[in-house]
């Protein structure tokens, strides 16, 4: 063999050059699948219209954007028309501002996406018709996406603090028990990114059930358990009713673990509201939830109006349109 024919090794510029080329090749495929990922998946943007990052002295990773005015198309399965997704000047999902007080007989509703009505114009929200069941009463929608309980209980912290209200409804999912995200200004505007971890998720969930695995942990009960007792403390602390409703009967088995409630002992869906203060109860939405069709995996019409029936039902005690404990009169309570 010929010492001509023997390869010689690359010169440092040559695998430079072909460094620089690989690099190349990979930020102009990235760009390629974040415009695919733009024409695909296009309801990632409403997304990322909808939120802020939260100030850094405050507990929560991100906010409703206040003014925010989003034309939403679904993210799983596309609307054939879009919903708007309002947000007040405050950070709540209304088309007006809400005072620190009210006449009306006050309710702060608590949740993720289900709470916020993902796949619902605001007035066909379970908030809404609660409303329109019974004129005197007021709910204000605190619902925010991706949030977990531990946002949930600092949420609820703040609000309180500054808002008068009579009653308060926690809607616990499954979700809840996950770790708090994160939230990057910057990691949010890419498509891609947004749809990865959307991808991600659901083949965990489809082949591995890594995230079932992780909400069913005995450590996943015990951290949702502390996040509830932390917001049966604060609504001890505003003396007002708390009502823990949830959309998985899997959810109460964490109720053992609250260090001073046994939850075993309340009557399913009864609360005694026959005077103001501060009392907890427990209401199964699973129902509602699981038997209607849902949108983009989200309660529809129906579970709304269901929720809505039964909230009302359970805080009225059962009184036909009304919405309203007994022991309220028009105005403020006694």
């Amino acid at each position: 063999m010929n010492n001509s024919d023997l390869r010689k090794p690359p010169r440092p510029r040559q695998r430079l050059l072909g460094a620089i080329t690989a690099v190349i090749s990979l930020i102009l495929t990235l760009l390629v699948l974040e415009v695919c990922a733009r024409f695909f998946m296009p309801g990632a943007r409403d997304l990322e219209n909808l939120v802020t990052r939260a100030p850094g002295s405050d507990s929560r990773a991100y906010l409703l954007k206040p003014g925010a005015r989003v034309e939403f198309r679904g993210i799983i399965k596309r609307f054939e028309k879009p919903i708007v997704w309002q947000v007040n000047a405050q950070g709540i999902r209304s088309d007006r501002p809400v005072p620190p007080k009210s006449d009306r007989f006050r309710i702060a509703t608590f949740g993720d996406s289900e709470a916020f009505g993902w796949s619902m114009p605001l007035a066909l929200t379970f908030q809404k018709r609660m409303e329109r069941i019974d004129d005197s009463v007021e709910v204000i929608n605190f619902g925010t996406p991706g949030y977990n309980a531990e946002n949930f209980a600092d949420n609820m912290q703040e609000v309180l603090a500054n808002l008068e209200a009579d009653f308060v409804i926690y809607i616990a999912h499954k979700n809840d028990r996950n770790p708090p995200l994160t939230y990057s200004p910057i990691l949010s505007k890419s498509y891609l990114l947004i749809g990865a971890r959307f991808a991600y998720y659901r083949l965990n969930r489809l082949f591995f059930r890594k995230p079932e695995k992780q909400r069913y942990s005995p450590e996943s009960f015990k951290y949702f358990a502390a996040q509830v007792d932390r917001m049966i403390d604060i609504s001890r602390g505003q003396n007002l009713p708390l009502l823990v409703s949830y959309l998985s009967t899997r959810i109460p088995m964490a109720f053992p673990q609250l260090k001073e409630f046994d939850f075993q002992t309340l009557k399913e869906g009864e609360m005694e509201l026959d005077k103001p203060g501060f009392r907890i109860g427990t209401l199964n939405l699973e129902h509602g939830w699981k038997k209607f069709p849902r949108v983009d995996f989200h309660m529809g019409r129906e579970g709304h109006q269901e929720t809505a029936e039964k909230f009302c039902a359970l805080i009225s005690g059962r009184l036909k349109n009304s919405c309203v404990p007994p022991f309220w009169k028009a105005g403020r309570s006694p």
